[in-house]
Formats: C-alpha cells, structure tokens, sequence
C-alpha cells in the first residue's frame, strides 16, 4: 500500500509516477477516491510484479517529497491485508466500486513476462451478485457530485435512497449495517 498521497493526485499520475522509477512493474492499482469532493483519500493499494520490483520502488521514493501539487506529504509504504494480484481482483471484483466512474476504480495490468507486460488489462465481471448488491446497500445511497445542493433532486446510483430503506427491502439470511454491529455487540456482551 502506498500512503500520503497527495489529495489532487489522479490515477493515471500514481501510475505514471511508479512507472518512473519501475516500468510498467505493477499488476494493480486501486486510487481511493472520496466521491463527494471528487479527491483521493491519501493512500492506494499496488501490487508490484514481483518483490525486487517493490524493493526497488521502496529504496527510490519511500521516504521522499512526492513535489507535486505544492504538497508536503512525503510517500510512505505498508503492507495491506490483502496481498497479490489475485486476492486484490477477488476483493474487488464484486464490489459497487466497480460501477463508479472509470478514473475511480481499480485497475489491473498484465503479469506474464511479454510484450503486454504492464499494460492495461480488463477487469474480470462480478461472480457473486449479491456479494455486489450487499455491497451497494451497506455503503448507502450515492450520488453524483454536481447535482446534490443545486436544487435539483439527488440522483442515487445503484442505492436504494435512506428513505425507502425498510425491513422489507433487506434479506433476511444475513443481518445488514446496524443490525450487524448490534449482533456483534450482543455476541460480545449476553444479557445486554
């Protein structure tokens, strides 16, 4: 995981910046985005092909002023809890962030040693759509920045909006947001 990006950093510059020190080295790439201010959060997650790949980045940046965008920060690095390329697609694959813009969502390039080495590849389709429905709910409504406090009406995207959200809406195999965290809370404490 790379941290302490700058906010105003797209994708397309994190990939570009790696690709200064190690070309066309990474096999994912996941920018995470605010959506309501339309900025990064400060961190991604990357995978490197392989390990002298990110030793080689890590001996270059870590450490080091990203000088871009007047900012301050200096790049700092840390293992995620998932790890390798695979994982990282699994992870993501069926979640909601795969129907946000195209700039905002993960991507992956190719591993194999070759000429497509680097270069972008497809992200492989959802397998589990409830997996990806549930993750749609329990993220909540979104909406598209621009349109909420114009005086138009929200426009919510692949959510059902907080007003219409009832018992009825929900599945009852699994408990949801609230819900879950009362059963956890519950599980940890009987009789409460």
């Amino acid at each position: 995981m790379i941290k302490n990006i700058p906010n105003k950093m797209t994708d397309k510059e994190l990939i570009a910046y790696i690709n200064n020190i190690c070309p066309r080295r990474i096999d994912f790439l996941y920018l995470r985005m605010d959506f309501q201010n339309g900025c990064n959060v400060g961190y991604a997650f990357v995978n490197f092909i392989n390990v002298e790949d990110l030793l080689r980045f890590a001996k270059m940046a870590l450490g080091e002023k990203w000088n871009m965008y007047s900012s301050e920060k200096v790049l700092q690095m840390s293992y995620a809890n998932y790890q390798g390329k695979e994982a990282l697609v699994e992870k993501f694959k069926n979640s909601c962030i795969m129907d946000e813009r195209e700039e905002w969502r993960p991507k992956i390039f190719y591993s194999e040693p070759g000429p497509k080495q680097g270069l972008p590849e497809e992200f492989p389709k959802p397998t589990h759509m409830r997996r990806k429905e549930r993750s749609s709910y329990n993220r909540g409504a979104l909406f598209v920045p621009g349109i909420n406090g114009t005086g138009q009406h929200k426009t919510f995207l692949n959510a059902t909006p907080p007003n219409q959200r009832n018992s009825s809406n929900r599945s009852s195999a699994a408990p949801h947001g609230d819900e879950r965290r009362t059963a956890k809370t519950q599980s940890r404490h009987p009789g409460s």
